[in-house]
């Protein structure tokens, strides 16, 4: 009777372990679903480093490469806790998505971020005027770039917060300070000091302090070696074909890249890229340049891949 008793317990007990078990399997189902981040941008660089810093946080990424592919996940699916989009991408750009998002019940009260490399007030304003929650133009610390998405991902209300004071008399303030400093930024393109290949100090800020953020620091320079190369080849294939589109947003994309990651001097030469059109005399001084430019940076990226590469243990 007894034994009979104690198998009917341990059965019991089998049962409810199990759906305990199913429940909690749920549970952190359900939290990770309603954890997810939508990521839209056609650089790898950033989209890897993104994904990096938002998994280290414990959120699921969905990385896509384009507005257009975007707008269509956004169609069928609404689970999301933020957004982090660029502004120019192929087919549909950000704040053309945020408007999309801003009509749509189920979608209005997702948080954006807007990551750009567009360096004009009005650029930045537009992105507010689409419903933006936060914009942040590049390049941009890695320690910056978390504070922003934990800050936003947390706080509800900061998207309603920040628009209110786009509006205000500080917030205009707070652009034209941000327009200064990128000024004096620009200023420096004449110091010999500061006009090198690469910006070493945005290299630092991309890692920290331990071995894996110099890892990641390695990954992200393999992937913009191999993304510039890519985007060389097709910046001259847009020349070569008369495709001004092309031209303007391959050029577009590797700047963004660039000025991510350090490469000061090819994010310049590109945004003169974008402002020419094809046929231009000026073009072939400028794909030279380009040329040269990758050159110079790909040593500098390659001796730093050196130094901060981990060795795998034997």
């Amino acid at each position: 009777m007894q034994t009979q008793r104690a198998r009917q317990a341990a059965s019991l007990q089998a049962i409810l372990s199990f759906r305990y078990e199913r429940e909690i399997m749920m549970q952190s189902l359900g939290n990770k679903a309603i954890r997810r981040v939508l990521i839209a941008d056609d650089d790898p660089v950033v989209r890897h480093w993104l994904t990096t810093i938002l998994e280290s946080d414990h959120y699921t990424v969905v990385s896509i490469s384009d507005g257009r592919a975007a707008f269509r996940i956004m169609k069928d699916d609404a689970d999301f806790v933020g957004a982090v989009l660029d502004l120019s991408m192929p087919y549909l750009e950000g704040p053309d998505l945020i408007r999309y998002m801003r009509t749509e019940k189920r979608l209005m009260k997702i948080p954006v971020l807007i990551i750009t490399a567009e360096t004009a007030i009005n650029a930045i304003t537009a992105c507010f005027s689409a419903g933006a929650t936060i914009v942040l133009p590049k390049p941009f610390t890695k320690q910056r770039l978390q504070q922003t998405l934990r800050m936003m991902l947390n706080d509800s209300s900061i998207g309603k917060r920040l628009q209110e004071e786009t509006a205000s008399c500080t917030s205009r303030k707070s652009l034209s300070n941000w327009a200064a400093r990128q000024s004096a930024s620009e200023a420096n393109d004449d110091n010999p000091a500061v006009n090198q290949a690469v910006d070493l100090s945005i290299l630092d800020d991309l890692a920290g302090t331990r071995d894996s953020d110099d890892n990641l620091v390695v990954e992200l320079i393999d992937l913009f070696l191999e993304n510039t190369t890519s985007h060389i080849s097709e910046i001259k294939n847009a020349i070569e074909t008369k495709k001004p589109q092309l031209l303007k947003q391959t050029a577009h994309a590797l700047k963004g890249s660039s000025l991510t990651i350090g490469a000061r001097d090819i994010g310049g030469i590109c945004q003169e890229i974008e402002q020419e059109q094809i046929g231009s005399v000026k073009l072939v001084d400028l794909l030279a340049k380009l040329d040269a430019a990758f050159a110079s940076a790909r040593e500098v990226f390659q001796r730093e891949r050196a130094n901060r590469a981990v060795p795998v243990a034997a």
